[in-house]
């Protein structure tokens, strides 16, 4: 049995090149859409969720201290980031740590920049949060989930729960 660990390390890619700076990830809570269903023949309500479609899904960078670097991120255009990562894990039956590589991919603009406060000797809790239009997680190269938003993907362990959907509106 595999114990998952910890995220050993991870380095922050925009479209391919290594991202200046260190810097803190909070990943986007795909939390799905939902409407109230209530009615005869239900003893109470329902919070519907409704497949393939997520709230709002925000992407957060923090960096360590206010940079000409990091504020470029923050120009109103689309970014494609890639956070490329070791997990550690513990193998019980061999007593050895093992590694997979874990990777997230996401398409996404700014809207809120926190320019964060200027202190001696301290960071300055500058961070860009960004809306995810698309959003990829790999695991060992597998894909784990994918959510792309605009072309009605959502694809969670392998099985797309969008693909009747598309179907059905003339999308596929």
């Amino acid at each position: 049995m595999s114990i998952p660990d910890k995220l050993t390390n991870f380095i922050c890619y925009d479209a391919g090149s290594e991202m200046l700076g260190i810097v803190n990830i909070t990943l986007p809570t795909l939390s799905y859409m939902t409407e109230s269903m209530s009615g005869a023949g239900i003893a109470g309500a329902i919070d519907s969720p409704t497949k393939g479609h997520f709230q709002s899904l925000t992407t957060t960078i923090n960096w360590r201290v206010i940079y000409d670097d990091n504020v470029s991120y923050s120009a109103p255009k689309t970014y494609h980031f890639a956070f490329m990562g070791n997990i550690q894990s513990y193998d019980e039956g061999s007593g050895e740590y093992r590694d997979k590589g874990i990777k997230v991919v996401t398409r996404c603009t700014p809207k809120t920049i926190t320019l964060g406060t200027l202190g001696v000797a301290t960071q300055s809790g500058t961070s860009v949060e960004y809306e995810s239009i698309y959003l990829l997680i790999t695991i060992d190269g597998k894909p784990m989930v994918e959510i792309d938003k605009i072309n009605f993907i959502c694809i969670i362990d392998g099985v797309d729960y969008m693909t009747e959907v598309r179907k059905n509106i003339g999308r596929d």
